[in-house]
């Protein structure tokens, strides 16, 4: 099982999820009406598999509105997709975007997040994982960049269909451990504190110099990592 649950049987442009395809059918409509070839299946990650010859690579899309992005990083969904995002992209080799659709001070203006808080996010998902992500103000200029993108990437014909190799196996406890911390401060500084710390009791009961003394946590860092395993929990 990989990022397609069934490949297309025919040459295709772009294969959308069929949960997004669902909720979005105006954006099925406008790219077939720009004469592209669409599937729509499951897709085991992502929203949009733009498919690409042999000599491009293909781009895998996750979509999200401003307020799906808050929602995923209240609930941490967001770093169980990007574990998945990244493995497509080492064992597919596909481009991963994460498409962010929506203006960010909507979400200052109407919520209690702090936009500080949301380009901190934004900050590690692009430094820590590596994973690019595109803003796009709206639905419409979505779905131009999405047909302007797959017109890019030739025609259908000429298409490589998908390997089919990315899995969904359950979490063995060492990397659940890694899971929760880098839940935290992301890949690289998880590594490196749970080297440190070795438990997450340990990191837990860590003091704020205990944590600076660990290469690239500074004092903010420290205080925020802190805070998140000595502050109760409020439920909204």
């Amino acid at each position: 099982m990989g990022i397609l649950v069934e490949a297309p049987l025919v040459p295709v442009d772009v294969v959308i999820d069929s949960r997004e395809a669902s909720k979005n059918s105006d954006v099925v409509s406008e790219l077939k009406k720009a004469r592209l070839k669409i599937a729509i299946s499951a897709l085991n990650v992502g929203d949009y598999f733009l498919l690409a010859p042999k000599d491009k690579k293909p781009i895998l899309v996750e979509r999200k509105t401003v307020a799906d992005f808050l929602n995923s990083i209240r609930d941490n969904r967001i770093w169980d997709q990007l574990k998945l995002l990244k493995k497509a992209e080492e064992e597919e080799n596909v481009t991963v975007i994460i498409l962010v659709e929506g203006h960010l001070g909507i979400a200052e203006k109407y919520t209690k997040w702090n936009i500080s808080a949301i380009l901190r996010i934004m900050d590690e998902i692009i430094i820590d994982w590596n994973v690019k992500v595109m803003p796009s103000p709206n639905k419409r200029a979505t779905i131009a960049w999405l047909i302007a993108k797959t017109r890019s990437l030739g025609i259908a014909e000429k298409k490589r269909p998908p390997r089919l190799r990315v899995e969904k196996k359950p979490m063995g406890i060492n990397e659940r451990i890694l899971y929760v911390a880098e839940s935290i401060v992301g890949p690289v500084l998880a590594r490196r504190l749970l080297r440190k710390f070795r438990t997450l009791r340990n990191l837990a009961n860590a003091s704020v110099p205990e944590l600076t003394n660990v290469e690239g946590i500074g004092e903010k860092r420290a205080k925020e990592i802190h805070a998140i395993f000595n502050t109760s929990w409020i439920e909204i």
